[in-house]
């Protein structure tokens, strides 16, 4: 009697009931459903991985290099076109998810750049962020005037004339370097200038500025307080010295001519102070040009003029802090870009008559 109640005991547990049978289906079919979604997700997120590492990618392997202007003020949308019009990524909206990612939108540097064409798009943007830019070579001679210089920024391609004038003549960069005129005459360096295509004109006189302070030492504030000079006085006649030489080695001689007058309190009667008055024409000098009514002009006042007439080198600089030691009160010019120096008047007359007789 025991013995079979528990045979039917057990027979009694091994069998389920319907509704735990339909529970124990639903929890399965949960589980293959939830691994089937994980599969699903997987393999979605991986197809977008594989897509967008694909759109990162190179569009080609050629590794022609590509000159890509980057102008100023450039958004990454602006930018991000420029690249898809010239074939150097792959994706426009790329790019720019790219760029909100790294959050560099506003490193983007401006500037010219040489990419080559199998560059993948994190390599552009490390290019872009690091300014990488290839840079442009300017030349600006000795002598030239500052309008001179504004006409040459023109012809080179690096924007309008005006605006070269005109960023000259700003007060607050004036007053920033210390210039007592409304220009920066005498004080935009002449030398070969880099820099990257789509730099503002602001910014290349400031560099012009500030190549200026580089080469003007603290040694040359004394040598200019020993000759009872101010800067300003110095750079002016090292102006006039610039546009009178032509040979280098004959600045401290002339430089010594200007300074003998200065110190008997003469008039300079430099030549090129009156073509300044008059706006550099270049037709030669009358004797009723001589008399313009200038401060500029020296043959009728004396002293060195308000300002400098031009933008002097350093060997005119120097020329005008250390001149030779002479008696020398006159020059002319003999040819070959040379002259001839006097200490009377007679003399200098002599000279002027022979010249005159040698081009006849």
């Amino acid at each position: 009697m025991g013995s079979a109640q528990t045979e039917q005991g057990v027979a009694d547990k091994s069998v389920q009931s319907p509704d735990s049978q339909a529970t124990s289906l639903w929890k399965t079919r949960k589980i293959k459903i939830g691994i089937l979604t994980l599969c699903c997700l997987g393999a979605l997120c991986l197809i977008v991985l594989l897509i967008g590492a694909s759109l990162t990618l190179p569009p080609t392997s050629s590794k022609e290099v590509v000159n890509f202007d980057v102008p100023v003020g450039s958004s990454s949308r602006a930018i991000a076109k420029r690249l898809i019009e010239q074939k150097l990524i792959r994706s426009e909206h790329a790019f720019r998810l790219a760029v909100r990612y790294r959050g560099t939108g506003r490193d983007l540097q401006a500037g010219t750049y040489a990419l080559r064409r199998n560059m993948a798009l994190w390599d552009l943007l490390d290019e872009f962020e690091k300014g990488q830019v290839t840079l442009v070579s300017w030349t600006v001679p000795e002598g030239l005037t500052t309008s001179a210089i504004a006409e040459l920024w023109e012809t080179s391609g690096f924007g309008t004339a005006e605006a070269f004038q005109k960023a000259t003549e700003t007060p607050r960069l004036l007053e920033r370097y210390g210039l007592t005129d409304k220009t920066v005459e005498g004080y935009l360096f002449p030398n070969t200038y880099k820099f990257a295509k789509g730099t503002t004109t602001q910014k290349v006189v400031e560099m012009m500025l500030n190549e200026f302070k580089q080469q003007w030492t603290e040694k040359f504030d004394e040598e200019a307080e020993d000759l009872g000079r101010t800067r300003h006085e110095i750079v002016t006649l090292a102006s006039v010295i610039e546009k009178e030489a032509q040979v280098r080695l004959e600045r401290p001689r002339i430089s010594s001519v200007f300074h003998n007058r200065l110190t008997r309190k003469w008039k300079l009667q430099a030549d090129p102070t009156v073509l300044y008055a008059l706006g550099n024409p270049e037709s030669p000098l009358t004797k009723t040009d001589l008399q313009v009514d200038s401060p500029y002009n020296t043959y009728k006042y004396k002293g060195l003029p308000p300002g400098p007439i031009a933008n002097p080198g350093i060997d005119s600089i120097i020329a005008a802090l250390r001149p030779e030691k002479t008696d020398y009160l006159y020059f002319v010019a003999i040819g070959e870009g040379k002259h001839h120096f006097s200490k009377t008047l007679s003399e200098h007359n002599r000279m002027i008559r022979k010249m005159r007789r040698a081009s006849k």
